[in-house]
């Protein structure tokens, strides 16, 4: 027996029926549609959004099955969000099979509306709406449900963080706290923190504030840990700090990690045709610098034979005046002599290192900034 395609006959009828009527008669298509039955509902008719609970659910919004259609159609059923009139608004999602409901939270709803483009901290009315779509033998109308919800944003606020103790050259003070710099990467919020600067010898933990007792970060079961304490206490266990001079810290509070150490320079530059840059001040060529390693810098060069080199750090402004890392001796061979010395702006005598001819060719030149030396090694093919 032949399928026949109600939709073709429908359609050729439309044909027949228009072609048959006068210019005075008025052709009404009428298509199968119902009522909203859905009756789509949020948990809240309003609500304030809050960093504090960014994980948490915000809104569910929940609906009652649709009705069936005479089209002998199986129903999917979509959801939307957005502003009044859902002409600004989040793609449609597909709801899987059997779930009437969907829920979002508050730091994905705030992302949300943010994307949408209300200003954060404002208050504005959204729109919700599920679409039940019957496909079957022939068109029919979806059915659809509406509601609206009145919604406050938040403003990403910053979750401070303070270097104290007594390597702090400021005071030891809980008040002479070094705020840390925060770094935020999507929801990820008051968890990771970096910060390069000063210390003096001594010892330093972090607090969440210097005005208030909201808990301290100290040192764990080594140098790399974090423990969170409640509370601000005497006896925590506090990093050291042995040698006075630039450190850098990266802070991760959700691993309860945290990496510290002697940076010694904010940046090292190369020049000289040993280590096969021009003698041409200031610099651009820059020596690699890794926070998970702080006190090593690097720098891939190729070396020529029977010239040399010095290497300008922390401030180029002054030409060759600047500062300059230096060996101890004149013309010193790296390779028997890795001491370096950090000399000041205008030192005299001019001393750098001179390759050899055994160290010319493809090398990687590595500064440690804590002892103060210096190599090279020869790559290999």
């Amino acid at each position: 027996m032949k399928r026949i395609n109600i939709r073709t006959i429908l359609f050729a009828m439309s044909l027949l029926v228009m072609g048959s009527c006068g210019d005075e008669d008025d052709v009404k298509i009428i298509l199968d549609t119902v009522d909203d039955g859905m009756l789509i509902t949020a948990n809240v008719e309003e609500i304030i959004l809050s960093q504090d609970l960014m994980d948490e659910t915000a809104l569910t919004f929940h609906w009652n099955p649709a009705q069936e259609r005479n089209n002998n159609g199986s129903i999917t059923y979509y959801f939307k969000l957005g502003l009044p009139g859902l002409t600004t608004a989040i793609d449609k999602i597909e709801i899987e099979e059997g779930v009437s409901e969907y829920s979002i939270n508050h730091f994905d709803l705030n992302s949300m509306l943010y994307g949408l483009g209300v200003n954060l901290g404002s208050t504005t009315q959204i729109e919700a709406e599920v679409i039940a779509w019957s496909e079957g033998d022939y068109f029919v109308k979806p059915e659809i449900s509406k509601t609206k919800v009145i919604v406050t944003t938040f403003e990403i606020a910053p979750v401070n963080l303070y270097l104290v103790g007594s390597a702090n050259p400021k005071g030891p003070e809980i008040s002479d706290g070094i705020k840390l710099t925060e770094i935020i990467e999507g929801r990820n919020i008051g968890n990771n923190y970096e910060w390069v600067g000063t210390l003096q010898e001594g010892t330093f933990k972090f607090v969440n504030s210097i005005t208030e007792d909201k808990g301290s970060w100290s040192k764990g079961d080594n140098e790399t840990s974090l423990v969170k304490q409640e509370t601000i206490g005497t006896s925590d266990l506090e990093f050291t700090v042995t040698k006075a001079g630039l450190y850098s810290i990266i802070l991760d509070k959700k691993k309860t990690e945290i990496i510290h150490g002697y940076k010694g320079f904010s940046h090292v530059w190369g020049v000289g045709l040993g280590i096969g840059i021009a003698w041409s001040m200031p610099s651009s060529t820059e020596f690699n610098w890794d926070p998970n390693n702080p006190g090593i810098f690097t720098l891939e060069c190729t070396t020529q034979a029977n010239q040399d080199f010095k290497l300008p750090y922390n401030d180029q402004s002054s030409g060759w005046s600047c500062p300059f890392l230096r060996p101890v001796n004149a013309n010193a061979n790296i390779w028997e002599d890795d001491k370096l010395q950090a000399t000041p702006s205008g030192y005299n005598p001019d001393l750098k290192w001179l390759i050899t001819e055994e160290q010319a060719g493809e090398c990687i030149l590595t500064i440690d900034a804590f002892n103060m030396t210096i190599s090279l090694e020869k790559k290999t093919n």
